[in-house]
């Protein structure tokens, strides 16, 4: 006699491993995704927060150099380090066509520590640069202290200097470092959610073929 179960059998897709199953390959390739985010992050963190900057054109005070400004395109006076005190700089800017300075910027970064090394010498930020409306402009810095002439510099700042752009980049690194691991760890637990289900179906598909 043939009973609604043997009907129900029949009926009945085969659940292959295959489909259902996620391999434990899929365990593996969750952690890489951790580690490789993390690896990422202190990527980030240890060359991309530490690189940029360029020395651009070297000066001695109040020689006059030509460089391109806008208030979005700082500039960077950087300063050799000989051991000594760090010197007072202040620089002026006028446009090379004349045409009337909209807005002035010039911030000191004495409270903070920019370096950059070139060729085994060894360079600080003493401050920023930007002028509007953009263009090239004549830019002529003075010390007011005595002693030896400073060796300066005009050029890029780093990608990140300061307290708040160091900030923001960290919180980028960290960010990426928390979002490779959260996506880790849901990727495993569905990983293991599906085996245990596909576990379950396995079994009950040999317990019905046992009673059949």
């Amino acid at each position: 006699m043939i009973t609604l179960h043997h009907v129900a059998m029949t009926l009945s897709p085969v659940i292959t491993p295959v489909g259902l199953r996620p391999r434990r390959i899929w365990f593996t390739i969750a952690a890489l995704v951790a580690v490789g985010g993390v690896l990422a992050a202190a990527g980030v963190m240890l060359f991309v927060l530490r690189s940029g900057g360029d020395l651009g054109q070297r000066l001695t005070p109040n020689q006059v150099v030509t460089v391109h400004l806008s208030p979005a395109d700082e500039k960077m006076v950087w300063v050799k380090e000989t051991g000594q005190s760090v010197p007072d700089i202040k620089c002026d800017k006028s446009p090379v066509d004349g045409q009337e300075v909209l807005e002035s910027h010039e911030v000191h970064l004495l409270s903070e520590n920019v370096e950059l090394n070139v060729d085994n010498e060894r360079w600080r930020g003493l401050l920023t640069l930007s002028a509007g409306p953009a263009g090239r402009y004549e830019v002529s810095c003075r010390t007011s202290g005595v002693g030896p002439a400073p060796t300066l510099s005009i050029g890029d700042p780093p990608r990140f200097y300061g307290a708040r752009g160091t900030a923001l980049g960290s919180l980028a690194a960290f960010g990426l470092a928390i979002i490779s691991v959260i996506t880790s760890g849901v990727l495993a637990v569905v990983v293991a959610v599906r085996r245990g289900f596909h576990r379950v179906r396995l079994r009950q598909q040999g317990t019905d073929a046992n009673h059949g």
